[in-house]
């Protein structure tokens, strides 16, 4: 059985290799470590105490209510990694294994822990049981709105290396209708899948830019008031992903993503004045997608 299960995996890695080639080579991890090229040392200094400052006695990442949470958790151990900060991951390691142990994980907070889980513990399987879980979470279509659903199980998959994931990932694809009016996260999440499995990218581009509000800024929805840090950085990762041409985007983009920082942090928009871990990932996700700004299709 194990032979088989081998060769089976071996198969569709072959497979799957030019999806997670695309995938590889436009990486969170790559792109947040771009971002470091655009920061001066006293605010690298700076963000690495804010960082530290936002684990708690736990070891888990607070979320707004200061609480132990997984989901920011997963941005505490990105931004952990971006900056160079590894006394922090001993203990995060603990309170992800605790809450694994322990805890009952669903939705969200599943992918962040299988995602968490590949980078703490990297020679080591997934618990079967976690697995088992994600496995019934993406054959549910409807529970979320399929393309961040998707989007989500496809960053679990990649680290996980789940190749038979990213197919039934494809199939789902076909189902979703882009000329509906998703929200700018879905769409962007839409047009990385897209892109993945080597589908046209153009209409879905085009799409994107419509949340643009003009002002270096993206709106979650076209009738939001204000843009926001989450969808401006989620379009320009997926814009810079596809290897759109951001270079007359990327003045106002900067001057929006620096009018956001404060005290080692990010906030979410111009009305917000506490930074937290969630919108610091997504303010070197925006800057990392800017730092090179590409000439176009490659």
């Amino acid at each position: 059985m194990k032979l088989l299960e081998k060769l089976l995996k071996t198969i569709f890695k072959l497979a799957g290799s030019r999806i997670l080639h695309r995938f590889q080579a436009s990486s969170i991890e790559k792109v947040l470590k771009k971002s470091i090229d655009l920061l001066d040392e006293q605010t690298l200094l700076e963000m690495k105490a804010f960082v530290v400052q936002q684990q708690t006695a736990s070891g888990g990442f607070a979320d707004k209510a200061g609480n132990s949470d997984l989901y920011y958790s997963l941005f505490g151990c990105y931004l952990a990694e971006a900056l160079d900060i590894p006394d922090v991951m001993p203990s995060l390691k603990q309170y992800v294994k605790t809450r694994i142990q322990t805890g009952d994980i669903r939705g969200i907070s599943l992918y962040c822990t299988a995602i968490l889980h590949t980078k703490l513990w990297e020679n080591e399987s997934l618990p079967p049981k976690l697995k088992q879980k994600i496995a019934v979470e993406t054959q549910q279509p409807g529970k979320q709105e399929a393309g961040y659903s998707n989007f989500l199980s496809l960053i679990s998959f990649y680290y996980l290396e789940n190749y038979v994931g990213l197919y039934r990932i494809q199939k789902q694809l076909k189902t979703i209708d882009i000329r509906r009016n998703l929200p700018c996260p879905v769409t962007a999440a839409h047009l990385v899948l897209q892109y993945c499995f080597g589908k046209p990218t153009h209409e879905l581009e085009e799409l994107m830019h419509s949340f643009y509000r003009g002002n270096g800024s993206f709106m979650a929805i076209h009738q939001a008031p204000i843009g926001d840090l989450l969808s401006t950085a989620v379009s320009l990762y997926a814009l810079d992903f596809v290897k759109a041409d951001l270079r007359a985007l990327k003045p106002d983009c900067l001057n929006y993503v620096d009018s956001l920082y404060a005290d080692g942090g990010f906030c979410a928009t111009e009305l917000d004045v506490s930074p937290d871990v969630e919108y610091t990932f997504y303010g070197l996700l925006a800057l990392g997608a800017l730092s090179t700004a590409v000439s176009g299709k490659q």
